[in-house]
């Protein structure tokens, strides 16, 4: 029996080198605050929104420009035959002259206020979809990220599980040896060793797969080795009120469904001004070849956009985007109310997780532990069998890896709800 002792005290300690081993890893540790600023300054999606809403705010600062001036210079009312240029000296003054003009088009001031609301509109459009991929971005790197978390606590029960078959089965081959134990028991128990070793590796596999997709998301290099904080808060989203305005207001989808039709107004406001005419000035200096004086040309321009068969575009289309921006109105109703019902669905389930958590967490996990506390002891004291041992323990593990599937459930529907209302 001191044998057994022995044993015994030297797989406890090996328990708790396995449960410190962690402490002395110097990987980075990654907070989920320094994953989601990593992707916020890093991901290309991200970038790629702000360079367009560079180019539109650059457009935007040439939309008032005017049209370039022309000028020309060639001859006017000038013979074929050059005999006729001159004059003859005998009252004949000649004829022809050569030509210098110039012309510049002044649009209206309307317009090209118009026009420069109009690509600011488009850029406002940008940044709220940006904010919208953020948002998306943001939620797959949760998800992410509590599955690593939820995998690296599944790993430590699986650690003190093999731990604690290893100590199992080295205590039966002693027993077995002096004829305490039975020869099946021995090798359920190496069976179930072997069980967790797999999973072990399993759960290994499936850490790498999440670090290689929160380094994607962060545009990192996709092997480079980081640790996340195990410290989670759970927040009571299960309480929360839910109406309209606040949904309308938190969305990003939504704004961004706003700035598209302000963006049809603009549109519209640039119609109405193009219905406005635009003006120009024309000079024109002649220089005759024969004896006339020189000579010019000045003259007034004016469009006249409101011509019954010029005006029919505009107003068209100034009614056609009526139609477009009530389409979208109604487009965002539809996405609110969809909202509005994914958001309670979403309440309930946080609120049914949450409860079943607290059960695990007070009751089920507890029992099973003093069940299998309470059987160990009994087998260390030869009153119990090892078969009893295992069973005890194997429920004791199933109801700790219950518990964290349903706290990956109540996370990932935690994430969901964030993710309607671009909670960060």
């Amino acid at each position: 029996m001191r044998a057994l002792h022995h044993i015994h005290l030297r797989s406890r300690i090996a328990v708790l080198a396995l449960l410190c081993l962690p402490a002395f890893v110097t990987a980075q540790v990654l907070p989920l605050d320094s994953v989601l600023n990593a992707i916020a300054t890093a991901h290309p999606d991200l970038k790629a929104y702000d360079a367009r809403i560079k180019a539109y705010d650059a457009y935007a600062t040439g939309a008032r420009a005017l049209d370039p001036p022309k000028i020309g210079g060639g001859f006017f009312m000038t013979p074929y035959n050059t005999m006729y240029w001159k004059g003859d000296g005998m009252g004949d003054p000649g004829m022809g002259m050569f030509m210098l003009s110039a012309e510049q088009m002044f649009m209206n001031r309307g317009k090209r206020n118009a026009n420069y609301d109009y690509m600011r509109g488009m850029s406002m459009v940008d940044a709220q979809m940006k904010t919208a991929m953020r948002n998306e971005l943001f939620s797959m790197a949760k998800m992410n990220y509590y599955d690593l978390l939820v995998l690296k606590k599944k790993e430590r029960i699986l650690m003190e599980s093999e731990a604690l078959l290893d100590y199992i089965i080295r205590s039966t081959e002693i027993r077995y040896t002096y004829g305490m134990d039975k020869l099946n028991a021995y090798y359920k128990a190496k069976a179930m060793l072997g069980d967790v070793q797999n999973m072990l590796v399993m759960n290994a596999q499936e850490m790498a797969q999440m670090r290689v997709a929160l380094n994607t998301l962060m545009a990192r290099d996709k092997d480079a080795m980081f640790d996340i904080d195990t410290a989670y808060t759970v927040r009571p989203y299960e309480t929360a009120p839910i109406d309209t305005a606040t949904i309308a207001a938190s969305r990003s989808d939504f704004r961004a469904i706003d700035a598209n039709i302000a963006l049809l107004r603009s549109k519209q406001d640039l119609q109405r001004a193009s219905l406005r005419p635009d003006y120009g000035i024309k000079y024109d200096h002649m220089l005759p070849f024969g004896t006339d004086p020189n000579q010019f040309s000045l003259m007034g321009m004016l469009t006249i956009p409101i011509a019954p068969w010029s005006s029919k575009m505009y107003r068209s289309t100034i009614t056609g985007l009526d139609f477009e921006a009530e389409a979208l109105e109604e487009q965002k109703n539809a996405l609110i109310n969809q909202a509005a019902g994914t958001l309670n669905i979403l309440r309930e389930r946080i609120r049914s997780k949450q409860q079943q958590l607290d059960l695990y967490d007070k009751t089920i996990v507890p029992a099973m532990r003093l069940n299998y506390q309470a059987t160990l002891l009994a087998y260390e004291q030869n009153t119990d069998e090892l078969f009893m041992v295992l069973d005890a323990w194997q429920n004791l593990k199933v109801a700790q890896l219950a518990r964290l599937d349903l706290l990956m459930e109540l996370l990932k529907n935690t994430v969901e709800y964030e993710q309607q209302l671009e909670i960060r």
